[in-house]
């Protein structure tokens, strides 16, 4: 598992006006429908809405184990994790589509107007003929100072580094100028800072050679991902 594949797969479901859900039906056999996720940012929750009464809220009201596949241009991004019905007004509002009226006349207060709200617990990908299955604890175990993952990093085992982490900063190739400007203002990795990124960690990340990112700004989603999601 690599920056650059997290950073493919979120794109990709910002794109896709389709997915696929999977609840456990009443027979406890996986049951799946499409459904149009509510304006998606990243792999780590998605929205999307259903009326009261609904077998999807019924089956999830029983039990929240459920799946969100989106699947596109031959790429596959499958996530597993926990579903649940949001009622309050406040969410019901900020997922709110024009569109949905064709389904509650209601609007936006329509009784019978409720939202999925599905949380992300484990990943499995293929995403450009590359593949990466992880947990989120895994992702959102820090592993660097720029957001590099380390883990999947191909130089770990053939240059025998140990992880930006625990070599404080000094991989095999020298000292990293990032590492040294967390290091100096007291940050554990750049998502700690208010200024990312920084003209410094977008030439580690948004740069031309064959180091940079691939998409550009990869390992700063993944700064952001362990700033905003800390569990």
């Amino acid at each position: 598992m690599n920056a650059n594949i997290f950073e493919k797969a979120n794109q990709i479901i910002r794109t896709c006006d389709t997915a696929y859900l999977g609840v456990i039906d009443e027979n406890g056999c996986p049951n799946v429908s499409a459904v149009s996720p509510v304006k998606p940012e990243n792999i780590f929750e998605i929205y999307c809405s259903t009326n009261i009464g609904s077998n999807k809220e019924k089956r999830l009201l029983k039990d929240n184990r459920a799946s969100v596949c989106f699947c596109t241009g031959g790429n596959n991004i499958t996530l597993v994790g926990e579903a649940e019905i949001l009622t309050d007004q406040e969410t019901k509002s900020r997922c709110w589509l024009d569109w949905f009226k064709e389904h509650y006349a209601g609007g936006e207060t329509d009784p019978d107007y409720c939202i999925i709200k599905f949380t992300t617990k484990r990943v499995s990908l293929w995403v450009d003929n590359e593949s990466a299955e992880f947990t989120m604890d895994e992702l959102l175990s820090v592993q660097s100072y720029c957001g590099l993952l380390c883990d999947g990093c191909t130089y770990k085992e053939s240059h025998g580094c140990i992880g930006c982490i625990a070599l404080k900063g000094n991989p095999f190739w020298g000292e990293c100028p990032v590492a040294k400007c967390c290091q100096d203002k007291g940050f554990v990795h750049c998502g700690e800072c208010t200024d990312i990124p920084c003209e410094i960690l977008k030439g580690f990340s948004c740069g031309e050679d064959e180091h940079s990112d691939k998409p550009p700004g990869a390992r700063i989603a993944v700064c952001r991902a362990w700033a905003g999601r800390k569990r």
